[in-house]
């Protein structure tokens, strides 16, 4: 699920998610690396990320800004920056200067950190919480039918990544009405910034100036690279693709306003950031959020960054522009940047058409989906193994893809086909695969064979007449 916006959120993730999304990797091209070395910053920013939204709902994309990840993730970048830009005069006492004014002045900033020229209008639409939360009940009740956020949330449910008395629609809800600080809607071309009046006086804060520096990138890649041509919307069915081009954006988004931030917010003001986003009932409601939720919302930004970070090398933000050309297939190219530099695709996995007929009568393919190196990786932690572990297990991915296939009765089942760089790699996953499955008490067969390894869970109902094992053995041979 993507929110509608584009931009930063206020959130807390999971330990373990920080700036060593670039860790080692075996596969087909034999590479390895090194993870990328946290900085001292980061130990007191262990807990703060950045949400974006579950990854497959609503399917209008706007971009929405949550504010302890974008923090997290800027402060890290802040902290391994050798020196600050001098992109244009910063704001002081002495330049007192009306909102108009300092939105202006900001835009002119970003426009040159970012390199892309400014539009005629930069003045954001400010509007307070319960506007916002008003939003986007609003829209993600008209965005989203009700038997799509259905289906999503049957299949984390199936894979025992949401409780069953959760609801998908209250949570994702209740983690954006309470995250979100500002959105770009591409759609209807227009930044909007949630404002209290954070700063002296009761003008512009520093959490405001900092959003609007993000939100205004994002204006500038739609000005430039046309945001909607990204086709997020249409990326129906997989969901992998779709959270690695929010990536791109959004990592992109993060460095600029990183950038901007080093040279225009004084460590006094950086502190009010801080003290802000600690917010005790802010972080109760984050920590009670779903580890899919937080993960795949935070990702776009923290390992996007480091993505985008590393395309900029000494280059500039060229490479990051010529990346709207050749937008990055999978989130293993965003983990894995030399996988996206050597144009390492996915491995095309089809469902064959005729399972439904093999598992028995009155089956049919409910929904499809491709979940990725990321989400695997999720799936394998909520299932009890090891942060490394998992990590480890879940980097030989090559590409997967899932169908979840209703029957007569309320039976149901969710066929996961995924398949891996190595004979290696596969039986890495299928031990962690069986130990994840036994952690979360689901139903499931497990086969394996070459580079394939196959997973059916049940659930409701009798099941399949035909026998699962037999059928998920055939699938795994391919």
């Amino acid at each position: 699920m993507e929110p509608r916006g584009f931009g930063p959120r206020r959130t807390v993730g999971a330990a373990g998610l920080g700036t060593s999304e670039q860790s080692i990797k075996k596969g087909k091209l034999g590479r390895t690396r090194e993870p990328v070395a946290s900085s001292s910053m980061t130990a007191g920013l262990n807990e703060l990320r950045h949400l974006d939204g579950p990854t497959r709902a609503p399917r209008k994309t706007a971009l929405r800004t949550a504010f302890l990840a974008f923090m997290a993730a800027a402060l890290v970048i802040a902290a391994c920056s050798p020196t600050p830009p001098s992109p244009g005069p910063s704001l002081t006492p002495s330049q007192p200067l009306d909102d108009a004014a300092i939105y202006r002045q900001i835009a002119a900033q970003v426009s040159e950190i970012r390199g892309l020229d400014s539009p005629d209008r930069v003045e954001p639409t400010v509007i307070d919480r319960e506007t916002v939360t008003k939003n986007l009940l609003e829209e993600f009740d008209t965005d989203n039918p009700p038997e799509q956020i259905a289906v999503t949330e049957r299949i984390y449910k199936a894979l025992g990544l949401l409780k069953p008395d959760d609801s998908l629609r209250d949570l994702y809800l209740e983690l954006q009405g309470s995250q979100v600080i500002g959105y770009y809607d591409p759609t209807k071309k227009e930044l909007f910034i949630v404002s209290d009046g954070g700063g002296h006086d009761g003008g512009l804060g520093p959490t405001e100036r900092l959003t609007y520096a993000h939100e205004f990138v994002h204006e500038l890649q739609d000005l430039h690279f046309d945001l909607n041509g990204l086709g997020l919307e249409q990326l129906v069915g997989d969901s992998d693709r779709r959270l690695a081009r929010l990536s791109l954006v959004e990592g992109d988004a993060t460095s600029a306003q990183t950038a901007w931030m080093i040279a225009n917010l004084t460590p006094e003001e950086l502190g009010q950031v801080a003290a802000e986003a600690s917010d005790p009932a802010l972080l109760e409601i984050l920590t009670r959020m779903p580890s899919i939720l937080l993960e795949t919302s935070l990702f776009p930004y923290q390992a996007g960054a480091t993505f985008v970070a590393g395309l900029k090398s000494d280059s500039g933000y060229a490479p990051v522009d010529a990346a709207y050309r050749r937008l990055p297939a999978s989130t293993e190219q965003i983990i894995h940047p030399d996988a996206y530099q050597n144009a390492e695709m996915p491995i095309p996995v089809s469902v064959p058409a005729n399972l439904p007929e093999r598992l028995g009568t009155g089956w049919s393919i409910v929904a499809e989906d491709t979940l990725g190196e990321l989400e695997i990786r999720v799936w394998l932690r909520a299932g009890g193994e090891a942060g490394d572990v998992a990590r480890v297990a879940a980097e030989g991915w090559g590409g997967d893809r899932l169908a979840l296939i209703d029957g007569l009765g309320g039976a149901s089942i969710l066929v996961w086909i995924t398949a891996w760089d190595t004979g290696a790699d596969a039986g890495e996953f299928e031990a962690a695969a069986r130990n994840a499955i036994a952690g979360l008490g689901l139903d499931a067969v497990v086969a394996a064979s070459a580079t394939r390894v196959v997973l059916a869970v049940r659930s409701g109902g009798s099941g399949a007449g035909a026998d699962l094992q037999a059928i998920v053995d055939e699938l795994a041979r391919g």
